[in-house]
């Protein structure tokens, strides 16, 4: 609470409500609360009527109590553990932010952790589930003793008969309540020893019924009482011109609305809603101060109720199962009583046959005998049969019919079914998940109950928030993925302008609560896997863009570091939760980029394409023109050597013959004229000049090849021209020929 202050008035006006306010819920609720008491204990296992019990006891009869409601109800109780309602926040006009509203829900998870609200929900839906109603709390508390700063905290409140709830409240949440009462019977001694120098009351004397104060105080004990009430201020509500609403009593002076052009509209009357807080007893006013909230922070948890004859009756699942669970009690007494007083299987045999072992058979009922004999005969020494063993009769079997019928009647009546009993067989998952929820929908009403308590719970948080995180404070809040992040509220900044600004400022906006019911985070994180696994396995492309996202919502080591590196080569995966642009903008962004980045490199493939297309294109036609070039060339050359090699063969074969017919005119005028001797060195001579000759244009063809093609060149040189002899005119002989000469 907020600014305690000690008040020493012994008659103040709130003692004397907070006593008449008790009175009231005392005659409103007295019923409900007798009723509901017996529940309690009757879950507790207290299940036998105090006469019936006693009478049972004198008689040493058994009285047994198979306690089946209370398995009930801890597994109705249960199974809303496993998927508890959750706070998500939401924004309510266009003041608000989706960021700041994430942050908000953050925040009442930072509650809920550091408050173990877990605790106070589960206590209140058990009382609910027992009698029909429990409550837990909200309250404000320092965050150590030396400091200022206030935390927001859920507490539990164990003892639900300790609370006084408005009796005028109809909401099923209780969020229409104006006032309550928690009271709390302490010692006196505990009392000194909390409050030092208070009055506890050492005056009281014993008064005659329907006096007030014999509640609240004692020989021994006083009680002590939480006192919350609301007190409503007539005021006036003003709109003016600017679409604002204001207080009469905070409206700025004439002068100013007309230095700023703004005009009254209109005026309704209205009232200022203030919650106040005591502590009193029945004589002083110990603390008091002003609750920051507009809500009553007791939040009641309701199980089953309705209206009998204009009162409001209230119970939980014990109430009607009651008769049931007796009637199987008695049963099952019955049974046992049976069969415990049933005579044992007795031996029947001979007088005489136990002459001598009488303790053998005397124990034969109660040890076990490794032997047991006999003899013969009888007294009278006559032959005697064999002892024989004499059964006792089974248990009545209606007893047994009867104590199944209650057990079935009884899970009727609670709704929750022994599953051997459901139908059996050969049945699909969903025909099996059909009959389970058909079960659950029995009780479902309990859990949707604590739903819409722990949303009114939400409300006066996001009530208390703007006004206990005031200032700029650093703070820790909780993810839907149960992951804790630092942020700063409140956070003064300047912007580039120099203009001052407010980030994440919690005073701004109007949210509201939603409930997010269903499994939670880890039951949803499983499912979500095989139902991706599924999906990937009809389409593998899928991994190249949500495989970072399978493979976080898998739990085994790794498994995170495994996305990371998926997601650090997705372009979608680049997802800035803090920043002020929406997840779903940047996705879209995340994808154009990745689109025009695509684009891109296909105008980039398609421009290099075009450029060495052409390049090749251009090299192809040079490398064809160069070919045709040399082909031709080629052929040019081919054709002027094979001319000159035609030349020289027709000029070798011109001096060939030239030669042959010099020679022969030689041979011819030397054997005419010539001495043997003349003749053959003449032959010789011209011999060695023709194949100078001929060696040179050897030379000259075999070592220089043509540039073109390669091939030698034909370059005879052409010997010189000598003269041609004429032939001589045959002389006739005047001396003989030389021998060898023919």
């Amino acid at each position: 609470m907020s600014d305690y202050q000690d008040v020493n008035s012994n008659e103040d006006s709130r003692i004397d409500d907070a006593k008449k306010f008790l009175n009231l819920c005392n005659d409103v609720d007295s019923n409900n609360r007798a009723e509901a008491l017996d529940d309690v204990r009757f879950c507790a296992g207290d299940q036998w009527p105090v006469d019936v019990q006693n009478s049972r006891v004198l008689e040493s009869r058994p009285c047994l109590t198979i306690n089946k409601i209370d398995a009930y109800v801890r597994q109705i109780c249960n199974q809303i553990r496993q998927q508890r309602p959750r706070i998500k926040v939401q924004g309510m006009n266009n003041e608000a932010d989706a960021k700041l509203a994430e942050i908000l829900s953050g925040v009442c998870r930072h509650i809920e952790y550091q408050s173990s609200a877990d605790v106070a929900y589960d206590t209140a839906v058990e009382y609910a589930v027992k009698m029909g109603w429990g409550y837990f709390r909200v309250m404000t508390d320092y965050i150590s003793d030396d400091s200022f700063e206030q935390e927001i905290y859920i507490r539990p409140i164990d003892n639900p008969f300790t609370v006084y709830f408005d009796p005028n409240s109809q909401l099923p949440d209780g969020s229409d309540a104006e006032r309550c009462l928690i009271t709390t019977v302490v010692s006196k001694k505990t009392f000194r020893a909390m409050y030092p120098g208070k009055d506890d009351g050492q005056g009281f004397t014993n008064r005659g019924t329907g006096d007030s104060d014999a509640e609240w105080v004692t020989k021994e004990d006083v009680r002590i009482a939480e006192y919350f009430y609301t007190v409503k201020t007539p005021t006036k509500l003003v709109l003016l011109s600017d679409g604002t609403s204001v207080y009469q009593d905070e409206l700025p002076s004439e002068e100013a609305l007309a230095e700023a052009g703004i005009t009254i509209i209109e005026r309704r009357d209205t009232y200022k809603k203030q919650i106040k807080w005591c502590k009193v007893t029945a004589m002083e006013v110990l603390e008091e101060g002003d609750w920051a909230g507009k809500y009553i922070p007791i939040i009641p948890v309701y199980g089953q109720s309705c209206i009998i004859d204009a009162k409001h009756k209230k119970f939980g699942l014990v109430r009607m199962a009651k008769d049931p669970q007796r009637m199987y009690n008695y049963w099952t007494t019955a049974l046992t009583e049976s069969v415990a007083l049933a005579p044992k299987a007795k031996w029947l045999l001979a007088e005489g046959q136990d002459e001598g072992h009488e303790n053998e058979w005397a124990q034969a009922n109660i040890k076990a005998m490794p032997v047991l004999r006999y003899k013969q005969t009888d007294t009278e020494g006559r032959p005697a049969p064999t002892p024989t063993r004499l059964q006792p009769e089974p248990p009545p079997a209606g007893i047994v019919t009867a104590t199944q019928s209650m057990s079935n009647d009884l899970m009727t009546v609670v709704g929750i079914y022994d599953p051997s009993q459901l139908p059996q067989g050969n049945i699909s998952g969903k025909a099996l998940a059909g009959q389970q929820q058909q079960v659950d929908m029995v009780n479902f009403h309990y859990y949707d109950n604590l739903t819409r308590s722990i949303a009114y719970c939400g409300r006066i948080i996001l009530d208390l928030i703007p006004k206990i995180y005031d200032t700029e404070r650093v703070m820790r809040i909780i993810g839907a993925d149960e992951k804790p992040e630092i942020v700063t509220l409140n956070q003064i900044v300047t912007d580039e302008q120099g203009v001052e600004r407010i980030l994440n400022d919690v005073s701004v906006g109007r949210y509201d609560v939603v409930m997010d019911t269903g499994p939670g985070f880890s039951t949803k994180r499983t499912e979500a896997v095989e139902n991706m696994m599924t999906l990937l396995a009809a389409d593998p492309n899928l991994m190249a863009t949500a495989g970072d996202l399978i493979f976080r919502n898998m739990d085994f080591p790794g498994a995170e570091i495994i996305a990371d590196r998926l997601a650090a080569s997705n372009p979608l995966a680049q997802i800035d939760e803090k920043s002020d642009v929406p997840p779903q903008v940047q996705m879209q962004l995340a994808q154009a980029q990745q689109t025009i980045q695509q684009l891109q490199q296909e105008k980039q493939m398609l421009a290099m394409d075009i450029k060495y297309g052409a390049t090749m294109q251009q090299a192809k036609e040079d490398a064809h023109t160069k070919r045709t070039l040399m082909e031709t060339t080629a052929r040019a050359y081919n054709t002027q050597t094979m001319a000159e090699v035609r030349v020289n063969d027709q000029n070798t074969r011109s001096i060939t013959s030239q030669n042959k017919t010099e020679i022969d005119a030689i041979v011819k005028l030397l054997i005419a004229n010539l001495d043997t001797r003349q003749l053959e060195a003449e032959i010789e001579r011209r011999n060695e000049e023709q194949f100078a000759y001929a060696r040179e244009a050897a030379r000259d063809i075999g070592h220089e090849p043509n540039p073109l093609t390669g091939q030698p060149q034909t370059n005879i040189p052409m010997p010189p021209q000598q003269p041609v002899l004429e032939p001589m005119q045959p002389q006739p002989m005047q001396q003989p020929m030389p021998q060898g000469v023919q």
